[in-house]
């Protein structure tokens, strides 16, 4: 695997494991247990536990565990990149956390080319789409804002060393645009994600309303050994033929422990209207409070141009 000179100074991770959950089991035990998984109904797709963002800029990411209604706090998550897409949700009404979080989207995209209308089955583009425009969105008073209708979201599958479970990483509209572009400078180095560590951690941000949130921040953790960069890109085939069986709900949006929010630009928080300074960031046009326009056509891809995976 060839590599540019600075990433020679990433130190290979020996120690990094990438596991299954029957590694070492009894050959004879783990006979018995595939005979009595073949009793039970079969399942298809992906089982992953969530990694969530919490609210109000907290620092650590709230991780599911395999006990129910458990979780885990991480400042810090080691861990490589399976696989990773973009996803688009459309939630029509008002819309928050507790039993509403199963909530499927009216529309949905799991990359954020193609959407389907699930009511009717319906194939819908998602350029062009009036939900996916700037300005489409509303707050919380119901007055229209500069943010989108539809949410913008990446997912990201993780594996930590040593654990067998398969972890889902929703990126928010908050922290898209800088998980791409860290995620682009790091492939610029020449090693593909599926070949290094990389390490997931929170950055306090407050939008130009004073309100605080969580931005993701992705960077290089060392290189993975060649027998475990190998088992990461197989775990990567498997995941890109099965990720759209993983429904998008309401939970992948909404922060860990945070109530219902309004439909705007910035990650579920009131950023409407935005800066000046905030829309110019966002959509790369200037404008003024006299003559801002009411509606701005979306990137054809989401604003994803610069990042070169699907």
């Amino acid at each position: 695997m060839a590599t540019k000179k600075n990433e020679t100074a990433l130190a290979v991770a020996d120690n990094f494991q990438l596991m299954n959950r029957y590694e070492g089991i009894d050959p004879e035990l783990l006979a018995e247990l595939q005979d009595e998984m073949d009793d039970l109904d079969p399942e298809s797709g992906i089982t992953c536990l969530k990694i969530k963002i919490p609210s109000g800029g907290g620092l650590a990411y709230e991780v599911q565990t395999d006990e129910e209604d458990d979780a885990e706090y991480m400042k810090q998550i080691d861990g490589v990149v399976i696989f990773t897409h973009r996803a688009n949700g459309f939630w029509p009404g008002a819309y928050g956390s507790g039993e509403d979080q199963n909530q499927p989207p009216a529309c949905a995209s799991m990359d954020g080319k193609t959407a389907i209308w699930t009511d009717t089955g319906e194939l819908r583009s998602c350029e062009g789409c009036p939900y996916n425009e700037y300005g489409s969105g509303a707050d919380q008073t119901g007055k229209q804002g500069r943010g989108k209708a539809c949410k913008n979201m990446r997912r990201l599958y993780l594996m930590m060393s040593g654990d067998p479970n398969l972890y889902l990483l929703t990126v928010p509209p908050t922290s898209i645009k800088d998980v791409n572009r860290q995620l682009a400078k790091i492939l610029a180095g020449g090693v593909p994600y599926t070949g290094m560590i990389l390490r997931f951690t929170l950055e306090k941000a407050t939008n130009a309303n004073g309100v605080a949130y969580s931005k993701v921040v992705i960077k290089k953790g060392g290189i993975l050994p060649t027998a475990i960069a190998a088992q990461a890109i197989a775990l990567r085939r498997q995941v890109k033929e099965q990720y759209q069986s993983v429904a998008i709900t309401l939970d992948d949006y909404t922060p860990a422990t945070e109530q219902a929010q309004p439909r705007t630009a910035k990650g579920g928080v009131d950023v409407s209207p935005m800066s000046d300074e905030e829309w110019e960031a966002l959509t790369g046009e200037k404008t003024s409070d006299a003559n801002a326009p009411q509606f701005q056509d979306a990137p054809a891809t989401g604003g994803d141009s610069v990042l070169p995976f699907d």
